[in-house]
């Protein structure tokens, strides 16, 4: 099987010509995914549950369903339903029985989805269990599921259940009755990164229903955001804030930056940023975004680059420049190339399209396994630049949500603000 995707040089390479190139890859790769389902159709959901260094499947005793891995899988394969025409059927069917699933692990699991159940749909006890009124990650993702799936096939029962599931995510989220997963509940502590998954959701839900008061809850999700997570001193988006709602230094005074969720964040607010222009609302919370975020952008990845090993960091201190934890984990390279490509969008400067290029060399130079159909390693050590069997979230593969959709909204992107024609 041939590799389609080439390294770049410069920015003008980000092109018409790249664009094919990652739906060439895009295409082997849910090719990939549609190959997991007619081995294991009986499986719970979405079956990733292989080594991303060997290849090799886990023993069946680790095989179980995991909730966000559910339901991430099926927003992806409706977004690779909606570009590869030739799939589509099997996509989508693939994305029905995940979603069948995901509506027994509610009903069995009193109105909660689980990070990871048994093969009956009970959830499985692990270190982040979710109390009654509580919600959490697979929560939000299966939300996202049931919309994403409901409204293509225009289902209003699944599409009922997927807004009820999310405004319920919501208000646990401003209660602080919120699971991390796979991290247990931070009491003392506000952690970004659910406001930003449910920023984005908030998103997709406004694009898909055209309800105004999605881009209203996605507009608050972004005002909590900038407020509480932003240490304008220190030109970062922080990991946390304080239960009152202030950027959170840590034990050594300087405050944790995780820049695959500061990128996020970026993106998503871009995102919501066009939205609302479009919609004529929220101007001043829109311009306030199309300032900051390009900024927040380049300085994430300009102190989160391993210079050594082309790539980011999970995490580094904010003042100080110094990595917190060294692996670099495959997802955030294509969420910064997305990130960048938004940018260049919002500014028009050259320097986005020219760390894009490092981006992009750096995520297909590096990740790539011939093994998996170039499915990338889960983890990359950032000392000596080799794979590293470290599981940044679950064992199961990420079913092409971070990468595969990113790349794939890459080339919508790339199509929208003239790069190149597709």
């Amino acid at each position: 099987m041939d590799f389609p995707i080439h390294s770049l040089s410069r920015a003008r390479d980000v092109d018409g010509e790249a664009a094919e190139a990652y739906l060439k890859y895009l295409d082997i790769r849910a090719a990939f995914l549609i190959g997991r389902f007619r081995k294991h159709p009986d499986f719970p959901g979405v079956h990733t549950g292989y080594n991303s260094i060997t290849g090799i499947e886990f023993a069946e005793e680790d095989n179980l369903p995991y909730g966000w891995i559910n339901g991430r899988g099926v927003s992806a394969f409706c977004r690779f339903a909606d570009a590869f025409p030739h799939a589509k059927d099997e996509l989508m069917a693939f994305a029905g029985h995940t979603v069948s699933w995901l509506e027994k692990h509610l009903a069995l699991n009193d109105g909660h989805i689980p990070f990871l159940a048994e093969r009956s749909g009970m959830e499985k006890q692990t270190q982040c269990p979710c109390p009654k009124g509580y919600k959490s990650y697979s929560d939000l993702y299966g939300a996202l599921a049931f919309v994403e799936y409901g409204a293509r096939v225009q289902d209003k029962r699944l599409v009922a259940l997927g807004v009820n599931l999310f405004d319920q995510a919501i208000d646990a989220l401003k209660a602080n009755r919120f699971v991390p997963e796979p991290d247990p509940i931070f009491e003392d502590r506000l952690f970004e990164n659910p406001y930003s998954i449910a920023l984005d959701t908030a998103n997709d839900f406004y694009k898909l229903l055209g309800d105004a008061r999605y881009l209203q809850m996605a507009a608050d999700l972004t005002e909590h955001l900038l407020d509480a997570h932003y240490a304008e001193e220190a030109g970062a988006f922080v990991e946390f804030a304080s239960l009152d709602g202030k950027p959170l230094r840590g034990e050594n005074g300087d405050y944790i930056v995780d820049p695959g969720h500061s990128v996020e964040f970026c993106s998503f607010a871009l995102e919501f940023a066009r939205l609302a222009v479009q919609a004529g609302q929220f101007g001043s919370l829109a311009e306030r975004i199309r300032r900051l975020a390009p900024k927040l952008l380049l300085w994430n990845v300009e102190k989160g680059w391993n210079r050594k090993h082309p790539g980011m960091f999970k995490s580094f201190e904010a003042v100080s420049g110094q990595p917190v934890n060294r692996t670099m984990p495959w997802w955030i390279l294509p969420e910064t190339m997305l990130g960048l490509l938004l940018g260049y969008e919002c500014t028009k400067e050259e320097l986005f399209l020219e760390k894009y290029v490092d981006a992009h060399n750096a995520y297909f130079g590096m990740y790539m396994n011939e093994k998996t159909n170039f499915g990338p390693f889960q983890n990359i050590d950032g000392d000596t630049g080799l794979p590293v069997d470290i599981v940044p979230a679950c064992k199961f593969q990420d079913p092409e949500f971070h990468a595969g959709k990113n790349i794939l909204t890459c080339t919508q992107v790339m199509e929208r603000i003239g790069l190149g024609a597709l």
